[in-house]
C-alpha cells in the first residue's frame, strides 16, 4: 500500500514537471515552479520508552528538486511537492551488558547514535504575500512521507579507562522503513528576475510516526524532531 502511494506521488511530480513550461492565463507566471533545495539543522530524538534517554542532537542534511503548483490566478497559494533526500539521526543513552576482555559481563553505559537517510516527498501547502521590494514572504505547511534507503548506529561506551566505540553499518532493523512527519516553517525568497528568485525557509517537522522498526532488537520506541534551514533556488 505505501509503495502504490509512493508510485501515486511520484507520478504527480513528473506530470507537474511535464507542465513546467506553461504559464497561466493571467500571465501571473508558470503554473509550475521547479526548484533545487539544500539545507540542514539539528535532529533529536524524544523517548517513550524509559530505558532510553535522550542524549543530544544530530546535524541533519537534507537536498533535492522541488515543485511548486500554482491552481490560482495570482501568485499567493501554491501546492508543494518534490523529491529530497534527508538524512536524518539521534541520540540515546541507555544500560548494556557486554562483554569484557576477560570473558566477564560488564553493565555498561551505551551511548548510541542513529543514522539514516531517507527518500521524501513532501506534500503541502505554500502561501505567499505580494511581491514588496523583490522580497516575497511566505509560510508552508505539510506533511513528509519517506522511505527508508539506509540505517546504521554507532554504540560508544567506557570499560574501566578504556573507550570503546563500535559501529554497525546496514542495521535495517533499528529504523522504521517508513516514516510520516508533518512540518511547518516561515521563510521569503528574494527576486533576482522574473521567476528565477532564491528562496530561505526555516521549518520544523514532527515525526509522528515511530522512529524505530518494530523489529528492533532492544525495544527503542520515540519520535524524531527536526529544526531545518532550507535554502535554494526557484525558476
Amino acid at each position: 500500500m505505501k509503495v502504490k502511494f509512493f508510485s501515486i506521488l511520484l507520478s504527480i511530480i513528473f506530470v507537474s514537471s511535464s507542465l513546467y513550461s506553461q504559464d497561466d492565463v493571467g500571465g501571473f507566471g508558470k503554473r509550475v515552479v521547479l526548484g533545487f533545495t539544500v539545507g540542514t539543522g539539528a535532529d533529536w530524538l524524544s523517548s517513550h520508552n524509559e530505558k532510553f534517554l535522550p542524549n543530544g542532537g544530530y546535524a541533519n542534511l537534507r537536498y533535492g528538486v522541488t515543485v511548486d503548483v500554482n491552481f490560482t490566478e495570482a501568485q499567493n497559494y501554491y501546492f508543494t511537492t518534490g523529491l529530497t533526500f534527508q538524512h536524518l539521526g539521534g541520540k540515546y543513552k541507555f544500560n548494556r551488558v557486554v562483554l569484557d576482555p576477560n570473558a566477564d559481563m560488564v553493565d555498561v553505559i551505551n551511548n548510541r547514535l542513529y543514522r539514516t537517510i531517507y527518500l521524501t516527498i513532501p506534500t503541502g501547502v505554500k502561501l505567499k504575500t505580494p511581491e514588496f521590494n523583490h522580497f516575497v514572504f511566505g509560510v508552508n505547511f505539510g506533511f513528509y512521507h519517506s522511505i527508508r534507503l539506509s540505517s546504521r548506529i554507532v554504540d560508544k561506551y567506557e570499560m574501566g579507562k578504556t573507550k570503546l566505540q563500535h559501529k554497525t553499518p546496514n542495521y535495517n532493523k533499528s529504523c522504521a522503513i517508513f516514516r510520516e512527519a508533518g512540518f511547518m516553517g516561515i521563510g521569503g525568497e528574494y527576486i533576482i528576475k522574473g521567476d528565477f528568485r532564491a528562496h530561505l525557509y526555516v521549518n520544523y517537522a514532527y515525526t509522528f510516526t515511530n522512529y524505530f522498526s518494530m523489529r528492533n532488537e532492544i525495544g527503542e520506541k520515540g519520535n524524531l524532531h527536526s529544526l531545518e534551514v532550507v535554502a535554494g533556488f526557484n525558476f
